[in-house]
């Protein structure tokens, strides 16, 4: 069977993306201070900076009220901050999709903020009971400690309300996927060094088998290292057929196997084990899910019951310039070779043509009868012309301008319908100019 659970890396995105592992970890290191703090105390330094005077001069009495008084603001602002996350996380729900809500569990800001107060009042509580004991009555080090820490989590909660704010908006939403996403692409494109696979690299001509899924969920991982060493042990061609972000069911082809007619249970659950099964989708190692988040604003701003086509066009410059980013940096899909260049495994991983294929026919089929929209579509074809100049996208790209200027001509007014074939021929002739005249 196909593991289910992630590796290290997909364990990690998962503790990062909860609401308690980051806010955890600072109530402990609050204990740990709080301990660490008493500890100079108890070893002379209260004593030490009571000639100091105010606030080091501090009472028992007057000590044990002020951090009363600070640890009860801090679990009332704890519970301000946790509803203010609800009605953020409500509100990002119903205006920018629910897809977005592991976006905003993931915010460091707001982890940080519900951790910072949590783990000063665990401070504050831990300082109060060691007040009024022996052998130090009033541990300064920690209560003024105790009182710059509540002036700090006031000053970060300013921050933070600011944060709030700003991630509400969405277009400031959109912008941080578009600007993840360009960065992924960046990083990605770097780390494939092999040159892409064709068609005829495949040994049609050798015995082949289809090795199926046996497992329902979507594709969160897939080792590639793990398929390339089984690939090359049994001198095999493997045709990976799935990507990150699939859904399958036990039914499901994996991949095809060139050299055997069959495949041995030991090497299919070899070939399984590479695949990671989760229950949801997530961009921890999918682009296209970032891809996807950006047309589903579109398409919700687009819909009659939003009618916000100002923000369907933010998202379609910023796909245009996450598939540019894609061209530039030559994003290929992986595939992995022996040294002497000979193929061993050709994968479906994320690449330019199908981030093309993707984006604007989605973006078409939910934006036809918008003819500002179409227009700025054919205008984005436009901007990638150069770009595509050297790349076997450009069919791809003048495909898709034929579709949406076709269907956005289609029961228009005549002066929106001659603008739209305007734009056609200029987009045609800025690919003539870039060379793409034969295509």
């Amino acid at each position: 069977m196909i593991a289910q659970r992630g590796h290290v890396a997909r364990l990690l995105h998962k503790l990062l993306s909860s609401f308690w592992f980051v806010p955890g970890a600072m109530v402990v290191a609050g204990f740990a201070a709080a301990a660490g703090a008493l500890g100079l105390d108890a070893a002379g330094v209260s004593e030490a900076l009571k000639p100091l005077g105010p606030p080091f001069d501090i009472t028992a009495d007057a000590a044990g009220k002020l951090l009363s008084t600070l640890a009860g603001a801090m679990v009332t602002v704890v519970s301000l901050v946790f509803s203010l996350t609800l009605v953020t996380l409500t509100v990002a729900a119903g205006n920018l999709g629910a897809r977005l809500l592991e976006r905003y569990m993931q915010n460091t800001v707001t982890q940080v903020t519900m951790g910072l107060f949590v783990g000063a009042f665990v401070f504050m509580v831990v300082v109060l009971s060691a007040v009024g004991s022996v052998p130090t009555e009033v541990p300064r080090l920690s209560v003024v400690l105790a009182l710059l820490l509540s002036i700090f989590s006031v000053a970060w909660l300013m921050y933070a309300f600011h944060d709030l704010a700003r991630s509400l908006q969405i277009d400031q939403a959109a912008a941080a996927i578009a600007g993840s996403l360009r960065q992924r692409i960046g990083a990605v494109a770097a780390a494939r060094q092999a040159a892409p696979a064709h068609p005829g690299e495949l040994p049609s001509d050798r015995p082949c088998c289809t090795v199926r899924a046996r497992a329902c969920g979507y594709v969160e991982a897939i080792d590639w290292k793990a398929l390339w060493a089984a690939a090359r042990s049994d001198a095999l061609v493997l045709d990976v057929t799935v990507a990150q972000g699939d859904y399958l069911t036990p039914a499901d082809p994996l991949l095809t196997v060139y050299g055997v007619g069959e495949a041995g249970e030991d090497l299919a659950t070899a070939l399984r084990a590479a695949f990671t099964l989760g229950e949801l989708r997530t961009d921890a190692d999918d682009l296209m899910f970032l891809v996807h988040l950006l047309i589903e604003i579109a398409a919700r701003a687009l819909s009659p019951g939003i009618n916000d086509f100002y923000t369907a066009l933010a998202c379609a410059d910023h796909l245009t310039g996450s598939i540019a980013r894609a061209l530039e940096c030559r994003l290929d899909r992986i595939t992995l070779r022996d040294d002497d260049g000979r193929l061993r495994v050709r994968t479906r991983s994320a690449d330019a043509a199908r981030m093309v294929d993707t984006v604007f026919p989605a973006l078409r089929r939910n934006g036809m009868h918008n003819v500002t929209f179409a227009l700025r579509l054919i205008a984005s074809v436009e901007r990638l012309a150069p770009l595509a100049a050297d790349h076997p996208v450009a069919p791809a790209l003048l495909r898709n301008l034929d579709e949406i200027a076709d269907h956005a001509s289609a029961g228009v007014h005549e002066i929106d319908r001659a603008a739209i074939e305007s734009a056609r021929t200029r987009v045609r002739e800025a690919f003539e100019r870039a060379g793409l005249d034969e295509i």
